[in-house]
C-alpha cells in the first residue's frame, strides 16, 4: 500500500486485513459505476481504483461500514452490468461476421 496517509488509514480499522478487504470492496464499487465521493481535482489521473478507495476513506467522507452498498444490490448490481457489457459484445461480434 503506497498511500501516504496508511497510518491515517489503519487507524480507521481495526486490522490491516479489514481495511484490504474495506479498500477492495470500494475499489469493486467504483469500478461497476459507484459515484466517487472525492471532488475532481482530488482523484487519481490514473485508472487505479483501489488508490482513489483508499483516499476516499482517508478524508473521512466515507467510513468503514456506512456510505457502502449492501453487498447483495451491489452483487445484483455489478452482475446485471457485467452481463449487458457482455451481451453488447456479443451483438458487436455478430454484427461484424453479417458484415
Amino acid at each position: 500500500m503506497a498511500e501516504r496517509d496508511i497510518d491515517k488509514l489503519l487507524s480507521m480499522t481495526d486490522s490491516k486485513y479489514r481495511l484490504s478487504v474495506v479498500t477492495a470492496k470500494r475499489a469493486l464499487q467504483l469500478r461497476s459505476g459507484a459515484p466517487s465521493v472525492l471532488p475532481v481535482e482530488q482523484r487519481v489521473r490514473t485508472r487505479n481504483l483501489v488508490t482513489q478507495a483508499m483516499r476516499e476513506l482517508a478524508t473521512g467522507k466515507l467510513t468503514v461500514g456506512t456510505d457502502l452498498m449492501d453487498e447483495p444490490r451491489f452483487h445484483q448490481d455489478y452482475v446485471r452490468q457485467r452481463q449487458a457489457q457482455l451481451q453488447a459484445q456479443l451483438n458487436a461480434e455478430r454484427e461484424r461476421e453479417r458484415d
